[in-house]
């Protein structure tokens, strides 16, 4: 049998041999989890950090191995491609062990006690609580490392960077609406328009209700009404008198302060409150916005018309009027989701706002972040605020959301946040400055 036969048989059972692997191989599946775990820690293997195991948490055996997952939805991602996520993981992990360099330890001290200092690790002689390292300058200088139980003791919780609806909460103070000026502009307008109507085509008397239509809805658009109102007002020719005494509807007039003008649209869905009227809730839709900002109150008057008629909202009676604005992406138009941050993980020092970062192995990073308006997660009830992310974070990168204080806090005995955003001065530098400097 010559040497061309033989590869040949041996590229087809290769062949053959992948493909029923790839057909008939071990899949991913889930398991159940040995609750004796609960309480300790574990890698996702999509996200790729340390986590705490707890019972939501779900396991997918593969390959006789099984593995961890911080969140739903992460198990799924892993059953459709594990070979991917395993890789992934293999390969984080290697990488990790290769760049890891132990950083320079100047001496080790106590995070409550740091006056104490020690050249080896080990217990402080008057808490009994773990030495922390103080690191010498570097590339890991702004990096803040903590083992499992410094993680437990400060309770530091973590989740991970998402993707998610956003909607800011714009609340607007008005009053329920008593506008007979507008009502009497109106019936103008409609008067002017009829006249129009029954003058002929030319002559002075044709030019003069011309005239008196255009200043007609010019005086409108003073009071509030935009083009589609004075549209709808000049093809039905019925005026709002509900403005004046309730009837069939009621009105609000809220007031939106300039930087709040340019979320408002036509169209948007209103809810309205007043401690009145404890615990009842009336829906409506904004139907102008106008075009003229308040010299002295610095605001324009949004008029939102509510969804039917209730007797109990009296005419001047203050409201409040809250309206949910989707949040975009630059350059985008409609509901998108957007990389969003818990509000309680970002660190405000006025100039700048950072968020701790879980780099895995116990290591935590400040990371400036370029943050957008504060907002709420859209169907979420609980009223959890979140960011939007402009810049500085990547989905699915894990942050903290408890316990921040704490790290930045200890952070100031090492210097790591004063390099990454100039919050807290390093050991080194507190000790060179005058006595009467130092605080």
């Amino acid at each position: 049998m010559s040497a061309k036969i033989i590869a040949l048989i041996i590229f087809v059972i290769v062949v053959v041999m992948s493909a029923f692997t790839l057909l008939f191989g071990e899949k991913a599946q889930k398991v159940e989890l040995d609750r004796s775990l609960i309480g300790t820690r574990a890698l996702c293997v999509v996200v790729g950090d340390s986590f705490v195991i707890d019972e939501q948490t779900r396991v997918v055996k593969y390959k006789d191995q099984l593995y961890y997952t911080c969140c739903p939805g992460c198990d799924e991602q892993f059953i459709q491609n594990p070979e991917k996520y395993v890789n992934i993981l293999h390969h984080e992990q290697t990488n990790r062990s290769e760049a890891r360099e132990d950083p320079e330890v100047l001496y080790w001290t106590c995070t409550m006690h740091p006056e104490v200092r020690s050249d080896d690790e080990g217990s402080c002689p008057i808490c009994g609580m773990n030495l922390t390292p103080v690191y010498g300058p570097g590339e890991s200088s702004n990096i803040l490392g903590l083992d499992d139980r410094g993680i437990e003791l400060a309770g530091i919780r973590m989740v991970p960077v998402r993707r998610q609806q956003l909607h800011r909460e714009l609340r607007l103070v008005g009053a329920v609406a008593y506008d007979p000026e507008l009502v009497t502009a109106q019936e103008e307008y409609v008067n002017a328009l009829e006249m129009s109507d029954m003058i002929g085509k030319a002559g002075v008397a044709r030019e003069r209700a011309v005239h008196l239509v255009e200043s007609s809805e010019y005086k409108l658009r003073l009071l509030g009404m935009d083009h589609a109102e004075i549209r709808d007002l000049k093809r039905t020719r019925i005026v709002q008198r509900s403005l004046v005494i309730p009837d069939g509807h009621n009105w609000v007039y809220a007031a939106a302060y300039e930087p709040d003008v340019a979320w408002i649209t036509r169209g948007q869905q209103a809810t309205i409150v007043s401690k009145a009227l404890p615990g009842r809730e009336f829906k409506g839709r904004v139907e102008s916005i106008s075009p003229v900002v308040d010299e002295n109150t610095r605001a324009a008057t949004v008029r939102i018309r509510l969804d039917g008629f209730e007797p109990a909202l009296t005419s001047g009676l203050y409201v409040d009027a809250r309206l949910a604005v989707p949040l975009r992406a630059r350059g985008t138009k409609g509901e998108e989701m957007v990389l969003a941050v818990p509000f309680e993980a970002v660190l405000d020092s006025g100039n700048r706002q950072v968020v701790w970062v879980y780099l895995g192995n116990g290591q935590f990073q400040p990371r400036i972040v370029k943050l957008g308006h504060q907002s709420i997660a859209h169907g979420d009830h609980t009223g959890t605020r979140y960011y939007q992310v402009i810049d500085g974070l990547a989905e699915n990168e894990m942050i903290v959301t408890n316990g921040n204080f704490l790290i930045d806090s200890e952070s100031s005995l090492t210097g790591a946040a004063a390099i990454s955003y100039g919050g807290a001065l390093g050991v080194q530098e507190r000790d060179q400055m005058p006595a009467d400097h130092q605080h």
